[in-house]
């Protein structure tokens, strides 16, 4: 997957219910949209609500005229859909991988890439994964579980990054437990100096990239990695609304939704930075 889902409501009410995600179940409302959000996923979603895929939860609640029940899920946005939706404490995630095949998935509303974080006084040059493979790139800053980890292999860099890699998340051992870097931590790594190249999927970075005192520069890898057994790899994917199975009423107000409220949802993608693709 792409994402590991990956203020106020204009004419309507935000509720916030902050839950352990332990099947705590509440009554459905058909005037309700129940959306499922990390507390520890910024960019996506944050504790303060301020996230992007906040922002556009709250437009297309906005636009479906429906209020919005946002429930902050105190775990990892990988667990939004076993501790939310299949718990029965939302129907809704936003920013799923299009054709999730867990549930119901909207008609997509924006495209991004994996990118390469470079410093700009580093000069950095390349748009294709195999690009990493340049003289002077050597330590790499990524998140756990995503395709990054395939391309440091491919280019045979994974081993070589490992102890580096580690120190990310003080040498916590993965075994038996999700252990992740925040987005933030791999950008900064970048922006100190430390790492000399971030590879990560855009929307994660934007923010991160913006907001650094250091210039960056963020680059969208244009190809994927074709596997020794001819599968490939896409490093570009499309976000959806993800909305439980047995809601399919909901997923047609959703849809209509994101398309009335699209230069609305592009506003916020712009205003966060994120680079975007056309539609396959």
């Amino acid at each position: 997957m792409a994402t590991l889902f990956r203020g106020a409501l204009i004419g309507g009410a935000v509720l916030a219910a902050a839950l352990p995600a332990t099947g705590q179940q509440t009554d459905a409302d058909p005037d309700t949209m129940r959306v499922c959000a990390s507390t520890k996923d910024a960019p996506y979603s944050t504790a303060d609500l301020d996230g992007f895929e906040n922002r556009i939860a709250e437009i297309i609640a906005d636009e479906a005229g429906l209020t919005l029940e946002m429930v902050q899920v105190e775990k990892d946005a990988i667990f939004l859909h076993r501790d939310g939706i299949e718990q029965d404490i939302c129907e809704v995630i936003i920013g799923v991988d299009e054709g999730d095949e867990r549930m119901l998935t909207s008609e997509p509303y924006y495209r991004s890439a994996y990118a390469f974080v470079a410093r700009q006084d580093r000069g950095f040059e390349g748009h294709t994964w195999q690009d990493i493979d340049q003289e002077g790139y050597d330590t790499f800053a990524y998140r756990y579980h995503s395709p990054a980890e395939t391309i440091l292999k491919y280019s045979g860099r994974y081993e070589y990054n490992l102890i580096y890699q580690a120190s990310l998340v003080d040498f916590e051992d993965r075994r038996n437990q999700y252990t992740q870097v925040p987005a933030e931590r791999v950008v900064d790594e970048v922006s100190s100096g430390k790492a000399d190249l971030g590879i990560l999927f855009a929307p994660e970075a934007a923010r991160f990239v913006k907001d650094s005192r250091e210039p960056l520069e963020m680059t969208l890898i244009t190809n994927g990695i074709e596997r020794s057994d001819g599968l490939v790899i896409p490093l570009q994917y499309s976000q959806s609304v993800g909305v439980a199975d047995d809601s399919p009423e909901l997923l047609e107000k959703i849809d209509a939704a994101l398309e009335s409220g699209s230069a609305r949802i592009r506003a916020v993608l712009e205003e966060e930075g994120i680079p975007t693709l056309p539609m396959n």
